[in-house]
């Protein structure tokens, strides 16, 4: 997948609105309470073009969240940006990341109307990731027009 503009990595900064928008959440096995435990929160805020993430479990493992963006060129979707927003402020503190997308109503990079977003919650650890969806190709695309 050939996209427009390069990898787009930002740390969150600090803040404990945990949003009103998309969620996803990630569990991971826990062998001592034999149980899935849950270890990361991911939210999308489409009107504020805002991504927000918690890490839930005191390990010092990142949680982060992945997302792509697609603009319509006015005959199929093209990738345009793809990027993260990482959370290394400890547990249980809420990071956020503000983007600016393109509105599906507005026109975008090919002069054309149309905006998605996907996204996964991750959580990485010292061995594994895991991510919710496993792989962002099962990820929903959700169409921007907050």
């Amino acid at each position: 997948m050939g996209f427009e503009k390069p990898f787009e990595d930002e740390p969150a900064t600090h803040s404990y609105d945990s949003g009103d928008g998309l969620c996803s959440e990630v569990f991971v096995w826990n062998p001592r309470s034999i149980s899935y435990d849950k270890v990361a929160k991911g939210y999308c805020t489409k009107n504020e073009d805002k991504w927000s993430t918690q890490d839930s479990l005191s390990d010092g493992d990142q949680t982060f969240v992945y997302w792509e963006n697609r603009y319509w060129n006015g005959s199929s979707w093209k990738p345009y940006r793809y990027g993260s927003c990482s959370n290394n402020l400890g547990a249980p503190n809420w990071g956020t990341c503000k983007k600016n997308y393109c509105e599906s109503s507005s026109s975008n990079y090919y002069g054309s109307k149309g905006s998605g977003i996907r996204f996964q919650t991750c959580r990485r650890e010292l061995v594994n990731t895991a991510c919710t969806p496993s792989n962002i190709s099962d990820a929903a695309w959700i169409n921007n027009n907050a």
